[in-house]
C-alpha cells in the first residue's frame, strides 16, 4: 500500500471493523489486509533502551513485540504505530545484527524520520549503524498518521487523551 494516503488506507480498514472494535479487531483486519497472521507479543525482559516496539516479519507470520510493563494506551499506540508500518508495505525486518542489538539491550531501529539519523541524532553527518533495520522518514510519518488515525476510531471521535504517553 506503498504510496497511499494514510486517510485512504484509515478509512478503508475501518470499513472492515465491527461496530465499537477494539484493538485485537484493528489487528485482525490489518492480518487480513496483508494476508499473514498477525499477532501481538507483549515481552518482559532486557532494557528496551528508547525502542518501544518492534514488528517482525516472516513469511508465515507478522508479530509486533512490545514492552509488556508499558501504559496500556501507550501500547495501544505503539501496536497502532507498526501495524501502520505493515499496511504501508515497510520491509524493515529486523536482520540478525539487530536481534543481537536488541538482546544486548541497545537500539534495534534506524529511524530516519526527516531526514535525521536516530544512531546519531546530533550529527546527521553519520551514517546508519551497522546492521541496523533503515525506515525511511516516510515510513514513519505514514506509520504515526495510521496510529494517530485509527486512535481516533477506538477511543471515539474527538478523543484527544493523553495518558497514552504515560
Amino acid at each position: 500500500m506503498a504510496g497511499r494516503n494514510v486517510t485512504t488506507v484509515v478509512a478503508d480498514l475501518v470499513r472492515t471493523l465491527p461496530a465499537d472494535p477494539r484493538l485485537d479487531d484493528v489487528v485482525a483486519a490489518v492480518a487480513r489486509s496483508v494476508g499473514t497472521p498477525t499477532r501481538v507479543v507483549d515481552v518482559d525482559g532486557p532494557s528496551w533502551g528508547s525502542l518501544t516496539a518492534l514488528v517482525s516479519q516472516a513469511p508465515h507470520e507478522n508479530l509486533v513485540l512490545v514492552p509488556a510493563a508499558v501504559p496500556p494506551l501507550y501500547r495501544m499506540h505503539c501496536v497502532l504505530h507498526e501495524l501502520g508500518h505493515l499496511l504501508h508495505g515497510d520491509a524493515g525486518a529486523p536482520t540478525p545484527a539487530s536481534v543481537a542489538s536488541l538482546a544486548a539491550g541497545t537500539n534495534v531501529c534506524q529511524r530516519d524520520v526527516d531526514g535525521r539519523s536516530a544512531a546519531h541524532a546530533d550529527d546527521p553527518t553519520q551514517a546508519a549503524g551497522h546492521g541496523l533495520a533503515r525506515v525511511s522518514g516516510d515510513d514513519e510519518h505514514f506509520a504515526e498518521r495510521f496510529a494517530y488515525e485509527v486512535a481516533t476510531v477506538l477511543l471515539g471521535a474527538g478523543s484527544s487523551d493523553e495518558r497514552a504517553y504515560g
